[in-house]
């Protein structure tokens, strides 16, 4: 949470720092100015091959995730993140599993738009790597003594 905050900051700060660049028309004078089609000597398709794998590995972990939950909580096991009355109604977790998915491909988006490229596949990279760390932990959670 703490490095998606981060790297929200960075994101305005240096897209609002590229907006400036490009401010440089004399005082004075009205009418807009186009933004350059490039900004990055990297900038592809958002919806390109890599960015396509990346997505679908996001939404596997959290397809997972989900599993792994519900494999612990009939167990027995308790929720830490949530609490077990949401993970228990298995409508809204699914919800939740989506949204997830959904906010990370919008981070991604918002990072592709601003210029980040390295970073728009980072977001995801991440999430897929913290995913599956926490998917293991789950599945290897045995019944509560």
């Amino acid at each position: 949470m703490i490095i998606l905050i981060l790297a929200l900051g960075l994101g305005t700060a240096t897209a609002s720092l590229k907006a400036q660049q490009y401010d440089r028309q004399p005082y004075g004078q009205s009418g807009a100015q186009a933004l350059p089609a490039k900004l990055s000597g990297n900038a592809h398709r958002f919806f390109d091959r890599t960015n396509l794998a990346l997505f679908g590995g996001v939404a596997a972990v959290r397809a997972l995730d989900y599993t792994s939950t519900q494999h612990f909580r009939g167990q027995g096991n308790n929720e830490v993140l949530l609490t077990n009355n949401i993970v228990d109604n298995k409508q809204l977790f699914a919800a939740i599993e989506v949204a997830a998915t959904a906010a990370s491909i919008g981070v991604s988006y918002w990072m592709h738009r601003t210029g980040h490229h390295k970073l728009e596949r980072w977001v995801s990279i991440i999430h897929i790597g913290v995913g599956a760390v926490g998917d293991a932990h789950n599945y290897s959670l045995g019944p509560p003594h």
